[in-house]
């Protein structure tokens, strides 16, 4: 299982990095789509690795990613259903605070997921010392 949580892990700073490389070719473009495919990665991630994070000490963090997620989707709907109404102008500014959430919003995540990789490794390697000392 801790394998399958790597490559999830790497996978996504792989799109990250794919995301920063491609900025001066395809410009915020390549970038929106980038944050489009992380942002749905990591809720599918986080969604099937939410049971692991409460169970590992870190249920505070993942309460506070799915949070903002919500916070941050919610800003992104509102923007959608008032897009041609006459305060468009200042619904394009709460678009921007949401895509500037939803990056902090993926770096957050990533750290976290992090974090918990180390400490199930961490848990591994103890347990297999605790076993062979039987």
């Amino acid at each position: 299982m801790l394998l399958i949580k790597k490559i999830d892990y790497y996978g996504q700073l792989l799109l990250v990095v794919c995301m920063v490389v491609l900025i001066p070719f395809l410009f915020l473009f390549g970038v929106g789509i980038g944050m489009f495919l992380l942002g749905c990665w990591q809720l599918v991630s986080a969604l099937l690795n939410t049971y692991s994070f409460i169970h590992t000490g870190y249920k505070k963090q993942i309460i506070r990613y799915w949070i903002l997620c919500l916070t941050d989707l919610a800003l992104i709907s509102l923007f959608m259903l008032f897009e041609n109404k006459p305060a468009q102008d200042y619904m394009m500014i709460l678009l921007w605070i949401a895509l500037g959430g939803a990056a902090f919003i993926a770096v957050y995540y990533l750290t976290i997921y992090h974090r918990l990789i180390e400490l199930i490794s961490l848990r591994n390697e103890l347990d297999g010392l605790t076993k062979s000392k039987h």
